[in-house]
């Protein structure tokens, strides 16, 4: 998988300006955090590691975020921690597991690799938490709607203020897979 997340990055920095998919998850990723998490929270470990769940998927499937599958994401994160990864166990910031560039890199830091693996593993239950939340809600309410994120987040951009991503789950009612 190494060399499936740098050639990604790698394409997908070329194709958008030269910003990280790791940078372009990270305000959807906010926008869904903010939406299923209770006040007991580490909002930003959670919002990393979700942004990180959704990279690792990116170049798994070699798709760009709205494309993703909301349990594939879900499950990716725990794929990654879990002891027992195929062929060597992945060390965050190693070739095997490189970490991302961009200007919300730092967050990936504090959180893989100065943070404790309590950490880590809270953070990632969270993300199967929220998205497991997500999905269930998208499928209950509109069950003929594809589960991918592009379905169920939308892009607000109000006047005089940074765009960022709500839920609405509604908005999936008219939409084919």
């Amino acid at each position: 998988m190494d060399e499936r997340l740098h050639a990604h990055a790698e394409r997908y920095a070329a194709g958008h300006q030269g910003r990280h998919p790791f940078t372009d998850c990270r305000i959807p990723a906010g926008g869904i955090v903010i939406w299923g998490a209770d006040e007991d929270w580490h909002i930003e470990h959670a919002i990393t590691a979700l942004t990180e769940s959704m990279r690792l998927c990116m170049a798994r499937y070699d798709v760009e975020w709205p494309d993703l599958g909301i349990d594939a994401v879900r499950d990716e994160l725990a794929y990654w921690i879990t002891p027992g990864f195929p062929a060597e166990e992945p060390v965050p910031g190693s070739s095997v597991w490189p970490a991302p560039t961009g200007p919300y890199a730092a967050s990936w830091h504090r959180l893989f690799r100065e943070a404790d693996t309590d950490a880590v593993l809270l953070a990632a239950a969270r993300v199967e938490e929220v998205l497991g939340l997500l999905l269930g809600e998208a499928d209950c309410r509109h069950p003929e709607s594809p589960t991918v994120f592009g379905c169920v987040l939308r892009e607000f951009r109000p006047a005089g203020s940074p765009a960022f991503f709500g839920v609405v789950v509604d908005q999936c009612r008219n939409r084919a897979s």
